[in-house]
């Protein structure tokens, strides 16, 4: 069983249901957040902009703290446990949240925090690759299939609970996976220690100019994907008169389809290069952009998220391995960087969304959303031209 099922056995499995878990956590909260602001507390769709915008510069600032810290030694696991305490403070908050300015508060302050986790997990996952020899591409696709397989189910179920019970039922359960998460972490999983001294950290403190580039690329590329996901279930449900169940259902066929889309990805970049790989999704989204536009009918959408999962599961794949590769001697900052890259891509995609859609309407944003991906397309062909010849191992943080 150990030699067939590796990824579920000792530390990997610990780190598979940590990952996991707390994906399964934030799909009680994100897929819901666009509506849970304009459906029930009754803002504009501009607002929605003024929430990402603080809530995204709160958490860049906040993760970056938190993930430099592992960097410098301090203890991951206890670091990660504050995090999601973070999820859980803000889970009660929002149940109890009856006004904007209530939410705002809570994206200012225990929302960076929660977030926090993400680059937390991420680095954890890549310092326990290295530190046991294993594939850092392949145990980060693998580890993020475990999310994308728990959101088969999670935003359906969210966008169901919504329907059905209202939006403190998701708080409610997203509470319920934050304290599994806690008990797994605090009973099962292992400090990982990095292999570099704090010295050699500080001495290399500095990102190379490739990990810049990378994460320009990953800021346009997500501008377009946040853009999209939070216009979806308006666009369903507010413009298209469809339940409110049935953004789900979109969002989880897109997970099933990046679960095996992820797993390929590793050989297909083993063949032909990371970034060549990623540049193939971003085409895979140009045309899933250009295919929704002219959708008319929910069987049409259904089909197109074909693409999107493709698109999504090479994106994230390997989009957090290239960076961590160029910037080896400081891989937390290289997750942050990654992780600060999709946070102001959401600010930017959630923010020109709101405007958008406020004057041209839904379907309208799905322009901004093939606007951005198409600038990323052309900005990872000459990323592709100038330095992938280039040796990722050589490129010290200096």
């Amino acid at each position: 069983m150990t030699q067939r099922f590796p990824l579920l056995q000792g530390q990997n499995g610990v780190l598979f249901a940590i990952n996991s878990t707390t994906a399964l956590a934030f799909a009680f909260i994100l897929p819901v957040m666009s509506l849970f602001l304009i459906s029930e507390l009754g803002m504009p769709p501009v607002y929605l902009g003024v929430y990402s915008t603080l809530s995204s510069l709160m958490t860049i600032l906040v993760s970056q703290k938190m993930t430099e810290a592992i960097d410098h030694g301090y203890s991951s696991k206890k670091l990660f446990i504050f995090a999601l305490g973070g999820i859980i403070a803000s889970a009660v908050g929002f149940s109890f949240a009856t006004e904007f300015w209530h939410a705002l508060i809570l994206g200012c302050t225990t929302m960076p925090i929660a977030s926090s986790s993400i680059p937390l997990i991420l680095t954890i996952i890549r310092n326990y690759a290295d530190a046991s020899g294993q594939n850092s591409a392949k145990l980060n696709s693998q580890m993020r299939s475990s999310v994308s397989l728990l959101w088969i189910f999670g935003p359906p179920l969210a966008f169901l609970s919504v329907d059905k019970l209202g939006f403190s039922a998701n708080y409610y359960l997203a509470i319920g996976f934050a304290l599994t998460v806690i008990a797994i972490v605090t009973l099962f999983m292992r400090d990982v220690e990095k292999v570099e001294s704090a010295k050699k950290i500080e001495s290399n403190s500095k990102l190379p100019k490739a990990v810049w580039l990378l994460a320009g690329i990953t800021l346009l590329a997500n501008i377009g994907n946040s853009t999209y996901i939070n216009a979806m279930p308006l666009l369903i449900t507010e413009e298209m008169g469809l339940a409110r169940s049935y953004p789900g259902w979109l969002f989880g066929l897109t997970a099933a389809v990046e679960i095996p889309v992820m797993l390929l990805a590793v050989s297909w970049a083993e063949k032909w290069g990371k970034a060549n790989v990623i540049r193939v999704g971003f085409v895979s989204a140009a045309i899933f952009y250009i295919g929704m536009f002219n959708a008319e009918s929910f069987s049409h959408l259904l089909i197109l998220q074909v693409l999107n999962g493709i698109f999504f599961g090479i994106f994230v794949g390997l989009g957090v391995t290239i960076l961590q590769d160029y910037a080896p001697h400081c891989i937390g900052k290289a997750s942050a960087c990654y992780t600060n890259a999709m946070l102001v891509g959401t600010m930017i995609g959630t923010s020109s969304m709101g405007i958008v859609s406020q004057y041209f309407g839904f379907k309208a944003t799905l322009l901004s959303s093939l606007t951005a991906i198409t600038i990323a397309i052309v900005a990872i062909s000459l990323f592709i031209y100038q330095t992938e010849s280039s040796k990722p191992a050589a490129l010290e943080c200096d």
